[in-house]
């Protein structure tokens, strides 16, 4: 077994926790630095545990000051695409050589797990595997902070269900996530444990396009009290959109909103595609499976029209027009909710 799959035997564990040992070791390569102070530069990281770590820097911070890090490997850094793992730290002493940090991790995280996964960033050489492992100890991270102790249900999905692929679409998912969130004013907002784990269990399976959608839902899952479940009737509809619906789905949307801008609503017009336009958007050229996912988009009740299957003329205008409950869950996917209330009949005009 490579160590970079040791973990997934052991978080299947995770309901029968051993004592964690808080081993100290000497990683190659490891930064830290402030993730509050713009001037701030990256220092090494002489050792670290899963409780702390030393840092060789000749900055003194107050004893007891809880700082915010990034952790990062050092060939990765040039690269704004590798992951970096934020975490907090307390100062607990000053040493000739740098400073003593204490890591207070999030609430919920299981200290054994913790223990594997830094334990393997730190041993693993080939960098794909490492690269691996600092995204997963991310996505944990990121979890925990979303759900609390509510995080051990999406977090299991890695060990049991998800295989190899589909852990890359969920990390990608949070990731996406944690990005939109980090606009906000407040990065402390929380999520329902259940709409996360259905996010990530779901947004696991789709495409690349769909996995924006599904980490824009997740983003807008997250309020400050973390109850919220007003996204379940979206997750529910997301999880039966296929990737060319979506991609009529998206181009209806878009559109729409580009013609509401800066006017009330509904918009000039509907969203009509030609044949040829739609055989361009889906790169499906069979005009009876363009059809079929119109059909279904409407069934769902994201877009305003079905295709008219009952005339025996070719189609010269297709309406991909959203309906208000598609355009809400457009904006929803696309990480943000909608602030104003839409009229029903927003898009039934001609």
């Amino acid at each position: 077994m490579t160590p970079l799959n040791k973990w997934h035997t052991w978080i299947h564990k995770l309901g029968y926790p051993e004592k964690p040992r808080a081993e100290r070791r000497s990683p190659s390569g490891f930064t830290a630095r402030r993730s509050d102070s713009p001037a701030s530069k990256p220092a090494a990281i002489r050792d670290i545990s899963s409780t702390g770590l030393h840092l060789l820097t000749g900055e003194r911070w107050p004893i007891g000051e809880l700082i915010p890090l990034i952790v990062e490997v050092e060939r990765f850094s040039a690269d704004p695409s590798k992951p970096q793992i934020s975490v907090q730290a307390r100062v607990v002493r000053h040493a000739e050589d740098g400073l003593g940090l204490s890591l207070v991790l999030p609430e919920g995280l299981d200290p054994d797990l913790w223990d594997v996964l830094l334990g393997n960033a730190v041993v693993l050489n080939v960098p794909k595997d490492i690269l691996h492992t600092l995204r997963l100890l991310r996505t944990v991270l990121f979890l925990c902070r979303l759900c609390h102790d509510g995080a051990h249900e999406s977090i299991l999905l890695f060990g049991r269900e998800l295989d190899q692929s589909r852990t890359e679409n969920a990390m990608e998912i949070a990731e996406n996530a944690e990005k939109l969130l980090a606009s906000e004013p407040d990065h402390s907002m929380r999520a329902h444990p259940q709409i996360v784990s259905s996010i990530i269990e779901h947004g696991s399976w789709a495409d690349d396009l769909t996995r924006q959608l599904w980490a824009g839902l997740l983003a807008t899952s997250c309020t400050e009290e973390g109850t919220d479940q007003s996204n379940k009737p979206f997750v529910d509809l997301l999880v039966d959109v296929t990737q060319t619906q979506c991609r009529i789905f998206v181009a209806g949307c878009m559109k729409a909103l580009q013609l509401m801008s800066g006017i009330e609503f509904p918009p000039p017009g509907r969203i009509v595609l030609t044949p040829d336009q739609l055989i361009r958007l889906t790169d499906v050229s069979d005009v009876s499976r363009n059809a079929t996912d119109i059909a279904c988009l409407f069934n769902f009740g994201i877009i305003e029209r079905n295709f008219n299957f009952t005339s025996y003329l070719p189609a010269e205008k297709i309406d991909i027009t959203p309906s208000r409950l598609g355009l809400e869950l457009f904006q929803r996917c696309k990480g943000h909710s909608i602030k104003h209330d839409l009229p029903l009949g927003a898009f039934n005009g001609a």
